[in-house]
């Protein structure tokens, strides 16, 4: 019961302390998510290595799953409802196309990927299928399609690690060496085509804590949110019911009928202005994150991560590389300019929260709203890409 206690209070305050202390050195280096992983990481470690020096700690693995399931259906309606979704009608053709390139460079690749070597490997059509969401969408999207598909919470932590070392890696690469090395093949920046009317911005994907506080406009997207799961939830149960309430199989139903059904709750209440308008509801939304990632990072099994991390990382870099220089070929042709290029990439692979970095670094913040908001349709979009894509992988 104590063990039971601790591990609850550890998966609702540790995130916590990250989101009020974001700006120590060690989530400045890795941001707040990573930093979730890797405490979890930490205390899956410790208890692995304080049971082999033969006490015996073990984690509740029925509590962590339900709550990672629980945060992560939460975030995505609360991330959803604070995007951008409806002002992609502002946008120019040229950033729409881009981001085309994008969506259709990471199914392409994703799909080679599997075929040719994913599909031999334990769970890697699953992971091909997360890559997608991941890469056109975000970290929501990459953990909804593996729990869509059933994969077991410490196989989605090592594929969340590797793509954190990944993802780290080629962060630099895209702030330091993406426009000199991209600039041969595309051109430079001419006029400032990216917006066909003026876009104001009313959030970011924010971690901000400090003025965060609770009011009634806040509590009442919560309970949206709520009945939203709630709602989702119901449809999974009937349509188990419908089929015959075959025994074992409610989750089969269940688990994709609600992380699906949130994803389309959330872009609908977006299109809401008097929802859309309240502030940090977003704070909430990656509170959720962050507990879904301490959850998943604390299950990791040390016993068999050395047979799965190799694989997993192969699958998640070969998808990352391939995807970027599919990305910038088609970009070529498009003629699209390198600074919108590289910006729709940084969204689609990273989502909102890298996005101003991004464009301060090309000094080109004109990139900055409308890489906001193709970040904003690449949460609405990830998931469904990666479902379907998923289907026909495990067909």
């Amino acid at each position: 019961m104590i063990t039971l206690i601790l591990q609850l209070l550890a998966i609702i305050l540790l995130p916590l302390v990250i989101l009020k202390f974001k700006d120590f050195i060690i989530t400045k280096y890795v941001g707040p998510v990573g930093t979730s992983y890797l405490l979890g990481l930490l205390l899956a470690l410790s208890i692995y290595l304080l049971n082999k020096l033969g006490l015996n700690i073990t984690l509740n693995k029925d509590m962590g799953e339900i709550i990672s399931h629980i945060a992560i259906t939460l975030a995505i309606p609360l991330l959803l409802v604070s995007a951008n979704i409806k002002s992609a009608t502002k946008l120019s053709r040229q950033v729409l196309k881009s981001f085309a390139a994008l969506i259709i460079s990471a199914m392409i690749v994703a799909t080679l990927v599997n075929y040719l070597y994913a599909q031999y490997q334990a769970n890697g059509s699953i992971i091909s299928a997360m890559a997608i969401g991941m890469y056109t969408g975000g970290t929501p999207n990459f953990n909804a399609i593996g729990k869509i598909f059933f994969l077991d919470n410490s196989t989605i932590a090592l594929a969340n690690l590797s793509d954190i070392v990944i993802g780290g890696a080629f962060y630099f690469f895209l702030l330091v060496l993406a426009k000199p090395l991209f600039s041969l093949l595309l051109k430079k920046m001419k006029s400032h085509d990216y917006q066909v009317e003026t876009i104001e911005i009313d959030q970011v994907e924010t971690y901000e804590l400090d003025n965060f506080k609770f009011n009634k406009e806040i509590i009442k997207v919560i309970l949206i949110s709520i009945l939203g799961v709630l709602i989702t939830a119901i449809l999974g149960l009937l349509l188990w019911i419908i089929t015959g309430m075959e025994d074992g199989r409610m989750n089969d139903f269940l688990v994709p009928v609600m992380l699906i059904g949130v994803t389309v709750y959330g872009i609908f209440i977006s299109f809401k202005s008097k929802l859309h308008k309240i502030k940090h509801t977003n704070v909430i939304g990656q509170y959720m994150i962050l507990i879904f990632s301490f959850s998943l990072a604390s299950s990791i099994d040390f016993t068999s991560i050395g047979t799965v991390i190799g694989p997993i990382f192969i699958i998640l870099a070969s998808i990352t590389l391939g995807t970027t220089l599919l990305h910038m070929l088609i970009n070529f042709f498009l003629k699209t300019d390198i600074d919108c290029a590289i910006v729709t990439l940084t969204a689609g692979i990273y989502g909102p929260a890298f996005i101003p970095a991004i464009t301060k670094q090309l000094k080109n913040e004109d990139l900055t709203a409308p890489g906001l908001i193709i970040g904003s349709i690449g949460y609405g979009l990830g998931t469904f890409l990666g479902y379907f894509l998923g289907l026909i992988f495990l067909a």
